[in-house]
């Protein structure tokens, strides 16, 4: 990454920190391929926030600030996204890392889209150490709805920002200081496609057949947007019909982006299923 670039990145995210709404710690842990940043508020039992393909950590403002006042909220830019290294990574070997480097244990995984299919793919490998998963607006696999494919990336910022404003079921809702942040790293990683959904790695998911134990069995919720256009509800219903231990919650007025089109009701809906998994342990 240049350092010029770099710095913009980061200028942005420090700009933006204040709409989380509580005091953000920003640090980097360094693992096996690379440095990995994160965000990091509030105490309490560990819950990881996993952004999707595009954007970083920031994608989080809406929402740490409210889980940080239970829990302590650990949002780290995935790998090749973000301020973290640019790196092939699978989720259970630099997850693992990242978990021991920063001491959380037993945790409860968040996850939007791609950051969804890494959640799932750790908890797969790893349901010991999970306490429970909330996924959201997941690229399922169908036979009428084929998953995203990157765009090119506008060079005007006046038509990238159209193009992402249109991604939106209010573009009122975005925050100058996010948009500012998601231009910055639209120039510090031109390869990547900084509007929503992103890229789905390392999905997308399958649906399992009927009777079929493919899922990990933690407790499970599933968050999906109304207006979602690379997975409609109907598919998320039919999911939600087929894993065990599994809660859906649709969120009206959200092309797929809840926890920055309806924060109110998305944060509700994930500290209620966290609050449940309080109540279990």
């Amino acid at each position: 990454m240049e350092s010029a670039q770099l710095a913009k990145a980061e200028a942005a995210l420090d700009r933006l920190l204040p709409r989380f709404g509580v005091p953000i710690g920003r640090r980097a842990v360094a693992l096996a391929g690379g440095p990995v940043h994160y965000l990091e508020a509030g105490s309490g039992p560990a819950v990881v926030l996993l952004h999707g393909g595009f954007g970083g950590a920031g994608n989080w403002y809406r929402t740490m600030g409210p889980l940080a006042q239970r829990y302590r909220v650990l949002a780290p830019d995935r790998p090749g996204y973000g301020l973290s290294a640019a790196r092939e990574a699978e989720p259970a070997a630099w997850l693992d890392g990242f978990l021991d480097a920063v001491g959380a244990e037993r945790v409860a995984l968040v996850g939007h889209a791609g950051g969804g299919a890494e959640a799932l793919a750790y908890a797969r490998a790893r349901p010991a150490a999970m306490r429970g998963l909330a996924l959201g607006d997941l690229v399922l696999t169908s036979a009428d709805a084929a998953a995203p494919r990157p765009a090119r990336r506008p060079r005007r910022v006046e038509s990238w920002y159209t193009s992402l404003a249109a991604r939106f079921d209010d573009r009122r809702l975005l925050a100058p200081e996010y948009l500012h942040y998601l231009w910055c790293l639209a120039q510090l990683r031109p390869e990547q496609d900084q509007r929503p959904p992103g890229d789905v790695a390392p999905g997308p998911i399958a649906v399992p057949t009927p009777g079929e134990r493919t899922w990990p069995a933690v407790p499970i919720l599933l968050v999906w947007g109304r207006g979602n256009r690379w997975t409609p509800v109907p598919r998320a219903r039919e999911l939600h019909q087929r894993i065990l231990d599994a809660w859906l919650r649709v969120i009206e007025h959200s092309k797929g982006i809840p926890q920055l089109e309806q924060p109110g009701e998305y944060n509700y809906a994930v500290m209620t299923f966290l609050a449940r998994l309080s109540e279990r342990a």
